[in-house]
């Protein structure tokens, strides 16, 4: 059979696409011949093929790695190292490019430096710690910080080192692998950064977390274009500035700079984090509008947007219509459910993932634990935690187990909560107390709470919300001397309790809301809508709960503290700002307190009203006096 032209590796031998599903000892007969092949043949006797060749079989990776690697040698060209490093560098295990830049028999040169920096890249952009260990484990045994300093060692002697690529590619490297000094360092040196250097600076001091160092660098550019935009919009998102992230947008796109998948991918990310439904429905209709197509990233960013703000039948249609997902994907589309307490459904789009041949992977098990402990599903939950490391070779982490005490725990199960802490192979940490802790809270047991507090605050001392949980499960059994002793405890740690604050968005605006805050300029509407709100509760039977208010005071002052939690402040101006028949939207960061919660279950029914409620532990979907949690959370 002729062989094709080797010049694009994408084009290499249809035998090798078929080459993963043959045995070992088959597909090594096999790419021999072809090898063998390619010299009889004085195919390899020049670079560019033999690259090409090694480039091909690199970038089929699982199969044809190890043979890859081998075939620089021979001879030993840089084209040839550099194909197999940027084959590696935009492989599933960057970190390989590490080891094999180690190896290299020739002086590098800018194009081998440009390559090790995006596999830096590539480790620094894993979608979560834990993808990122996995995928550093080669980097690990090659030790990148050394090997990244030797590439910029190997820079300065071979005269690279005023590279445009290779001085930004610095930048980059240094920051994806975490060494903002060395960032900074690099950067230092160079006299006239252009464009794709300052952008790569901006990036590499927002991953550090100084976003205001990244914007007065970013506001600075004499020149800035749709990658430096979306850089410091990136990095806004990265430092949890969700909101001054969307502004930034809004003055990207008056400016009239093109806005391109990595744009749109990070201000859904910034939808998801604040609520703001509108704001992502307008990032759908501008896909739509400009025919981008539906990829794997923007569709996963979809799946998550629209689940983070309650529209999870809408975050599902989106899944439905893709034509490609990857792991992520499904991993967004189970946690969606989970985090709206849809346990039996989160659980049938985990098997229909196992059905379609996706590896799950940790963040996968952690939504799904999720998901049965948050329906209450005790039996389907241990099922699947079993199978984590039996059936899919997935070593439970601190997270897993957090998850398990929180499934026992809600569910009431508390004895088999503290079996399987006192189980657990390793040391456990504060999301295993903390969940025993909030199951205490949950079926008001004072002891256990007592032991889960001293043993989380053994770890984490300055824990205001473990602190705050303790003093309401004391306040539950109006033991006041109980609540008085935690808050001693905080004031002598200087543990201060985190405020509470609501948002809710009207007209693509999000209006926040702190509790007993009188500063937004429609105050006095809200104030008459409280008012109204109350008197048509009251007629209903509604009577305040007062158990969680902290302090040991008269109930009507206690009552008058609860009326101004900023969830009822936002759900008033939800009533008043919105049309009728439209659901209202909230997102608070502490966990809903009871009375809020039976508030607005009535306030659904009352007013007639569909509320959707995100708070700091899942979502709540009040409807006709009922809440989705069924009063479990």
């Amino acid at each position: 059979m002729p062989l094709p032209l080797l010049r694009d590796p994408a084009t290499l031998l249809p035998s090798l696409a078929a080459a993963p599903h043959l045995h070992h000892h088959h597909l090594l007969l096999l790419l021999r011949a072809l090898h063998a092949h390619l010299l009889v043949t004085g195919r390899l006797a020049t670079p560019p093929d033999l690259a090409a060749f090694v480039a091909a079989l690199a970038s089929s990776f699982t199969t044809h790695l190890a043979y890859a690697r081998l075939l620089p040698r021979h001879p030993a060209t840089l084209l040839a190292h550099n194909a197999l490093l940027r084959a590696l560098a935009r492989g599933p295990r960057p970190g390989l490019a590490f080891a094999a830049f180690n190896d290299l028999p020739l002086p590098p040169d800018n194009y081998s430096l440009t390559f090790l920096v995006r596999a830096a890249a590539a480790l620094a952009s894993a979608p979560s710690s834990a993808e990122r260990a996995a995928a550093t484990r080669a980097v690990v045994r090659a030790r990148p910080l050394p090997v990244a300093a030797s590439a910029h060692g190997a820079a300065v002697r071979r005269g690279h080192a005023a590279d445009p690529h290779v001085q930004s590619g610095l930048v980059s490297m240094y920051a994806a692998l975490g060494d903002a000094a060395a960032a900074r360092a690099a950067f230092a040196e160079i006299p006239r950064p252009d464009v794709v250097c300052a952008t790569a600076m901006v990036g590499a001091l927002a991953a550090a977390g100084d976003a205001d160092a990244a914007r007065d660098l970013f506001d600075g550019m004499p020149l800035r274009d749709h990658v430096a935009w979306t850089a410091m919009i990136a990095g806004y998102v990265h430092a949890g500035r969700s909101r001054d992230a969307l502004r930034l947008f809004d003055e990207m796109r008056r400016a009239g700079i093109a806005v391109v998948e990595a744009t749109l991918a990070s201000v859904l990310t910034a939808c998801a984090q604040t609520g703001a439904l509108d704001r992502g429905k307008w990032v759908h209709g501008h896909m739509r509008s400009r025919g981008m197509r539906m990829s794997v990233t923007l569709g996963t960013a979809l799946v998550d947007m629209y689940s983070k703000c309650g529209a999870v039948a809408t975050a599902m249609e989106v899944f439905e219509s893709m034509a490609e997902r990857n792991v992520y994907t499904w991993t967004s589309a189970v946690s969606g459910l989970a985090m709206n307490g849809m346990g039996l459904e989160c659980l049938e789009v985990f098997k229909r993932m196992v059905s379609a041949g996706v590896q799950p992977n940790g963040v996968t098990f952690v939504a799904v634990l999720r998901g049965c402990s948050m329906a209450g599903l005790v039996d389907e939950g241990q099922s699947c935690f079993d199978s984590m490391k039996d059936k899919y070779g997935v070593d439970p982490w601190l997270e897993h187990y957090g998850c398990m005490v929180d499934l026992y725990g809600r569910a009431g199960c508390l004895d088999d909560a503290i079996n399987f802490i006192n189980g657990m192979p390793v040391e456990p940490q504060e999301g295993v107390w903390g969940a025993l802790l909030n199951a205490s809270r949950i079926h008001n047991n004072v002891e256990l709470g007592k032991h889960a507090l001293e043993k989380l605050l053994a770890i984490e001392s300055g824990n205001d919300a473990a602190h705050v949980l303790l003093s309401n499960i004391y306040a539950e059994s109006q033991n006041w001397k109980g609540v008085s002793m935690i808050r001693r405890m905080m004031k002598a740690k200087g543990v201060k309790k985190v405020p509470g604050w609501s948002a809710i968005e009207v007209d693509g605006k999000v209006h926040e809301f702190s509790v007993g805050g009188k500063s937004h300029p429609r105050y006095k509407e809200i104030e008459m809508m409280l008012a109204e709100m109350t008197r048509r509760l009251r007629l209903q039977g509604y009577a305040a709960n007062t158990k969680e208010v902290l302090f040991d005071i008269e109930e009507e002052e206690k009552e008058g503290a609860i009326s101004l939690h900023s969830e009822k402040l936002a759900l008033a101006f939800g009533l008043i700002a919105l049309p009728e028949g439209v659901e209202i939207r909230i997102v608070k960061n502490l966990r809903v307190c009871r009375d809020c919660h039976d508030y607005t279950k009535l306030i659904s029914k009352v007013f007639d009203r569909e509320i959707i409620m995100r708070d700091r532990n899942r979502f709540h979907h009040f409807k006709d006096g009922k809440c989705s949690c069924k009063d479990y959370w």
